[in-house]
């Protein structure tokens, strides 16, 4: 148990990161891009994509690796990935991308019943977004956080937007700010639904908040990760408020597509069982 000093301090910090984090940027949702080696965890038949529809996937990893997901897209970057992102639409193979997140339970467990039907439940990884108010959080050298990789937890009816805080390369030689492996995840949590009327939108809905940390020593004088490491926080209420919508534009086994209803667009890749990080 925490003493109220203890508690103080945390509350602080959580309130630092919501701060620092604009809500926007949760619509939907490294500092270096990682490889992409993600499948899905489920039991499929394994679909034969075109020559030209594999190339269009291909081209859109190539063009988010070379733009630092995205970040450091110039003008040109964002229309080449908006073209290819207009084709991939076209060729998306699921015909109700939003089913897992109908409103009513039986239309949902039918859909997901269907082992042959891309899913959008699981967990993913961003690969690339022109979205402002994401592309911002990479912050300037002395920044009090730095940027690790960003995801998305759908285990309907919840979406859980996550981001991992890493310690800046700055704070290296100061004392109580924890090792090189220190990491805090935030998660915004969302409750998410859609209708076969409404496909391929999702509503969504704010409802809680989560904030972890990992630090190889879980001493509370080790820095913020190993705080948080030792006293979670899990906030969630009986409240919900409206969080924005999405569109789910392109869905197969292994990579998603959404665009939010302020025109931005974020390309996700399915995480590797073997290598998930929350």
């Amino acid at each position: 148990m925490m003493d109220h000093r203890e508690y103080n301090v945390v509350a602080l910090l959580a309130a630092a990161l919501l701060f620092l984090t604009p809500p926007s940027c949760f619509s939907f949702q490294t500092s270096s891009f990682y490889t992409v080696t993600a499948r899905s965890t489920r039991t499929k038949v394994v679909m034969s994509l075109s020559s030209e529809h594999q190339q269009l996937k291909d081209d859109l990893v190539a063009l988010a690796s070379s733009t630092r997901r995205g970040f450091s897209a110039s003008r040109k970057d964002r229309d080449k990935a908006k073209k290819i992102i207009n084709e991939l639409s076209k060729l998306s193979p699921a015909e109700e991308p939003a089913a897992a997140y109908y409103a009513t339970s039986s239309e949902a467990q039918a859909r997901s019943e269907d082992n042959n039907v891309p899913s959008l439940a699981g967990k993913w990884n961003l690969m690339y977004t022109d979205a402002p108010d994401i592309t911002s959080l990479d912050g300037a050298p002395l920044s009090i956080q730095k940027l690790g990789r960003i995801g998305q937890e759908c285990n309907p009816p919840f979406i859980k937007n996550v981001i991992e805080w890493k310690r800046p390369d700055w704070a290296s030689s100061l004392p109580f700010s924890g090792d090189e492996d220190s990491r805090i995840l935030q998660k915004v949590v969302t409750e998410g639904t859609s209708t076969p009327a409404d496909n391929p939108t999702v509503d969504l809905k704010l409802v809680g908040l989560e904030i972890s940390g990992t630090n190889t020593d879980g001493s509370f004088l080790s820095g913020p990760a190993a705080l948080f490491q030792n006293n979670p926080i899990k906030l969630q209420g009986p409240l919900k408020g409206p969080f924005g919508k999405f569109d789910i534009l392109y869905l197969d086994d292994d990579m998603r597509i959404t665009k939010t209803y302020q025109g931005f667009y974020a390309v996700n890749i399915r995480q590797d069982k073997e290598n998930e990080w929350f």
